[in-house]
Parts: C-alpha cells; structure tokens; sequence
C-alpha cells in the first residue's frame, strides 16, 4: 500500500508539474514578457515602418540579431521626445509616451544598459544563424509572426524541431539541398 501511495504521488505531481510548465510558457508565449520599458513594436516597426534590422542591426551579418543598445533609441529619442499622452495597447494595458521616452533617457543618462527581456531564445543545443537565414530572403516574421501589428511582442510560433524541419523541407531547391537542410549537423553541434 505504502508503494502505491508514492508511485500515485510521484505520477500526480509530475502531470501537475508538466501542466504548469505547459501553461506557463503558453502563457508567457501569448502575451509576452513584462518589458523595462513599454516599448510597442505595432508603433516603430508598423505605424512608423521602421525595418527589423535598423534596430536589430545584426541579423544579416551575425548568428545573433542583436538587441537595440541605449545609444540607437536614444539616437531617434533625443529628437523624438514623445508627446504626454496615453495609448492603449493591444494588450488592454496603458502607457504614456512621455514617461517611456523619459525611461530610455534615465537608462541614457545612468549609461546603462536596457535590461531587455529576450523574447524568443534557442535551447544551447540548437545552433541558429540569423544570417543564413535573412540573406536567404526569410521576413523576420516568417518565424517572430506579425511584429509591426504587435504592441508587446510574443513568441508567435513555437520554435520547435518540426517547425525549422517543416520549413526546410518547404524551401529546399532540390533533394540534395534538402538532405543537408535535414543534417542533423545543419542546426546541432
């Protein structure tokens, strides 16, 4: 009986485990992380038509795309100051321009780093190169989704074996092409 009662416990609390896990990066996933600055991404990348790679300056020459340092915002913000008033984000939450702007200026002047949150991070196992893939002629939003339409930014899809294999066998130019893509080398140390 003693025996039933740990096995019982031991496969209850791993489902309760594996369902909270689940539900938390489902969660996190759907709304996105709580940035240090409310930055909206639909207002840069969408409204204003600022490319991905103007802040994400190294995604066509590098494996990482880089995150915007102090000195790129605040390059546009010392002109740009923000007028003191609310938006609503997409998420219900509401922000004021004028305290935002003011946010980056505090980290600028204190030549601190934006403690930015990564959004979308790769196991170490998986070796992802940026640059191949944006010299290839991939949208950022072939994997990050419709940013420019995003206020808080989301994984919007999950980057998972099947979905880097589903799409290279989508954009291999022929059979031999598509052997390597699916080389187990091509994406793991």
């Amino acid at each position: 009986m003693d025996n039933w009662i740990k096995v019982t416990s031991i496969f209850v609390l791993s489902g309760l485990f594996l369902f909270g896990l689940y539900h938390s990066s489902a969660i996190s996933d759907s709304k996105g992380p709580m940035q240090p600055i409310l930055f909206s991404h639909k207002i840069h990348a969408g409204e204003n038509q600022i490319p991905c790679q103007y802040c994400h300056s190294f995604a066509d020459v590098s494996t990482n795309p880089g995150i915007p340092s102090v000195q790129k915002c605040i390059g546009c913000h010392s002109q740009v100051h923000g007028k003191d008033e609310d938006y609503k984000t997409d998420t219900g939450k509401v922000i004021n321009f004028k305290t935002e702007i003011d946010k980056v200026k505090d980290y600028w002047q204190r030549k601190e780093p934006i403690p930015w949150i990564k959004v979308t991070d790769m196991p170490e196992y998986v070796r992802f190169n940026h640059k191949r893939h944006i010299k290839r002629g991939f949208e950022c939003q072939t994997c990050h989704g419709q940013v420019q339409e995003m206020d808080v930014v989301y994984k919007a899809e999950r980057m998972n074996m099947g979905f880097c294999i589903t799409c290279h066998e989508e954009n291999a130019d022929n059979q031999e092409h598509l052997t390597q893509l699916k080389d187990c080398l091509t994406c793991h140390y």
